[in-house]
């Protein structure tokens, strides 16, 4: 049995230097769902909206790791709209998106969250591996 501990995850997202930056920073899950939010401005959109946005994004990230062995892993997604900018960065725990100031530069903010998801102090402690020896498994 392996147990994977893990304290203060996502902690440097309350990072003043960060919230600054951003009107909402979240967590997407691996079934699509929006958690560990953080919001300025709320997003204009419907409850089922909302959902299907996350899910969304949940899906791309989903099919462009389809194309890992031909062209690597994907860092980032920067996304720029008219009245938006996001940016989705795939993690082990799901897909961390930002909708960005406009005036913020994504590269300098990509790079400040993967220095700061560098330095974060994740414990991950294996406690008991257990394996079936070859008469077991007969």
């Amino acid at each position: 049995m392996t147990e994977v501990i893990i304290e203060n995850e996502f902690d440097f997202l309350y990072d003043k230097s960060i919230l600054e930056e951003v009107e909402f920073i979240g967590l997407i899950n691996k079934q699509g769902k929006m958690e560990n939010i953080i919001f300025k401005n709320e997003i204009n959109l419907t409850k089922e909206r909302k959902e299907m946005f996350s899910m969304a994004h949940r899906l791309q990230n989903s099919m462009q790791n389809d194309f890992d062995y031909e062209f690597g892993l994907v860092r980032y997604t920067i996304i720029d709209r008219e009245n938006a900018r996001f940016v989705s960065m795939p993690t082990h725990l799901g897909i961390l998106l930002a909708k960005l100031k406009k005036t913020v530069d994504p590269f300098v903010f990509i790079n400040k969250i993967t220095r700061m998801m560098n330095s974060s102090k994740v414990l991950f402690k294996v406690v008991e591996c257990a394996y079936l020896s070859d008469k077991e498994l007969t």
